[in-house]
């Protein structure tokens, strides 16, 4: 697609727009000139009484034009005028080019909640956040009642956590095989799953000078997350071993919750939830993303309905756990029809947490390479699927209390957590909300933390376990990444 601007706006937001009606597009000013690639004039100029935007979309030979005068208003900033202008002219010519609104009209980022919850604590009526959403970022009204319930929700789990408190995240970034809709193909190989006694080597030592840094910050853990990857992945010993290392180092009993992403049913054995149970892990995920067997051939997952039953009835066994689901809405074969009948199997089990994903396949993920079209603006069974499985978890007596979105994501849909009142999962809660401080070690760990002038500070570890265990050759990498910790304020 090509795009020119005139006007002081950014290009990446224009381009965000963009996506909104031509996923999976591409942005290139070298390509000739074709009736057959989407042309994008964006123009914006700051009036006496806001701003006013003009934008005209091309393609295959139609032109539509859409335009916008945005006027000023106290419960925005100046700049977030000037970007609903924009927006709203973008949505206007899309939408007479194609036939298509939106159902999340501007909002682009990956935490709509975010805007949300600032317009609930200008206005502090859900009503009148709705109203906003509809009127200035254009959602359909069922999407405005979701992220309004959504960001209430937040705020009062946000109410707890100062700045003295923090999460700490741990990495396993190992899976027993690949799905078909990820791309982290070498997680998977056999040379990678050989190298798990030496990550973990190298993972406890840097947990506890992670530890270091956060006392010397007087900061509290309230919540430890281990995720991946597959942390069942682990055997049971090896888990044992890591949990027992994290207790020397983390005072388990004073957490607000300790998880681990289970994941994958066929990894789940007794011993490792015994293993979890005995350390204090009081919440894991186990996460069968859909009962359809077929489906779950399809895209690689070598585990059946019935080893998500299997795990999941292990799990209730030891009642200590808050249980989490995840789903995926989407994924190729899946009916609406087939998923809405996993979503009621799900909710007839009760588990304390739902969690409901649309399909987001990664760039070399292996059903883009077949041929599979995640970049498409709608997909009636996603839709609808989606749609089911929060009036159903709603009206189950479980609420929303996370949401975010991600880049090609089927429909441009939502992924939603659901929780039994006082079940929610606090460390989402916490990551989404981008206002609390989480320390992360091991591969493709980012450690957020918010400095005292607001700022976001992200720092990385290396993405792939072998990288990782380099940093144990290169200790000056290593040493650094928690100096630059330690020095934010």
């Amino acid at each position: 697609m090509k795009i020119y601007i005139e006007g002081d706006i950014n290009t990446s937001y224009v381009q965000s727009l963009a996506l909104l009606f031509f996923p999976g597009m591409k942005f290139s000013q070298s390509e000739e000139e074709s009736s057959e690639i989407p042309v994008a004039q964006v123009s914006v100029d700051r009036q006496e009484e806001g701003y006013h935007a003009k934008v005209s979309l091309s393609l295959l030979g139609n032109t539509t034009c859409g335009e916008n005068t945005t006027p000023f208003d106290p419960l925005y900033s100046e700049e977030r005028i000037k970007k609903i202008a924009v927006g709203a002219a973008f949505y206007d010519a899309g939408r007479k080019l194609l036939d298509y609104d939106p159902p999340w009209g501007i909002l682009t980022g990956i935490r709509p909640a975010k805007i949300a919850g600032n317009l609930y604590k200008s206005l502090n009526n859900k009503l009148s956040v709705r109203r906003a959403l509809t009127k200035d970022y254009l959602l359909s009204p069922k999407k405005s009642m979701l992220v309004t319930k959504v960001a209430v929700q937040e705020q009062k789990l946000l109410a707890k956590y100062g700045k003295d408190t923090c999460s700490l995240y741990i990495s396993i970034p190992f899976c027993p095989t690949r799905c078909a809709y990820c791309s982290f193909v070498s997680y998977a190989t056999p040379r990678l799953l050989s190298m798990i006694p030496d990550y973990l080597a190298c993972l406890e030592r840097d947990i506890a000078d992670m530890i270091k840094v956060i006392r010397e910050k007087g900061q509290k853990i309230v919540t430890v997350y281990m995720g991946g990857g597959t942390p069942t992945t682990l055997s049971a010993e090896q888990m044992e071993h890591l949990l027992s290392v994290i207790a020397q180092h983390v005072d388990i009993g004073s957490l607000h919750e300790f998880t681990v992403e289970a994941g994958r049913p066929d990894t789940i054995t007794a011993e490792k939830l015994d293993a979890m149970k005995n350390q204090g892990v009081g919440r894991i995920s186990i996460n069968p993303q859909t009962l359809n067997d077929d489906v779950l051939r399809g895209i690689g997952r070598c585990h059946s309905a019935d080893d998500f039953y299997r795990a999941y009835y292990l799990a209730k066994e030891r009642t200590s756990f808050d249980i989490n689901v995840d789903l995926i809405a989407g994924l190729p074969g899946d009916s609406f029809v087939s998923f809405s009948k996993t979503v009621d199997q799900i909710i007839h089990l009760a588990p304390e947490n739902l969690t409901v994903h649309t399909l987001c396949a990664k760039k070399a993920a292996d059903m883009l390479r077949r041929g599979f079209n995640v970049f498409t603006r709608s997909s009636a069974e996603a839709i609808k699927s989606v749609d089911y499985s929060q009036v159903a978890a709603m009206n189950a007596g479980y609420h929303p209390y996370y949401l975010y979105r991600q880049k090609n994501t089927v429909a441009n849909l939502e992924n939603v957590g659901f929780a039994r009142p006082g079940h929610e999962g606090l460390y989402n809660a916490l990551i989404m909300a981008d206002e609390h401080d989480i320390y992360a070690v091991g591969a493709a760990a980012v450690s957020k933390v918010i400095g005292s002038d607001g700022k976001i500070h992200r720092s990385s570890m290396p993405k792939y376990p072998y990288e990782y265990l380099q940093t144990e050759a290169n200790t000056e990498e290593r040493e650094m990444y928690f100096k630059n910790l330690a020095a934010i304020e």
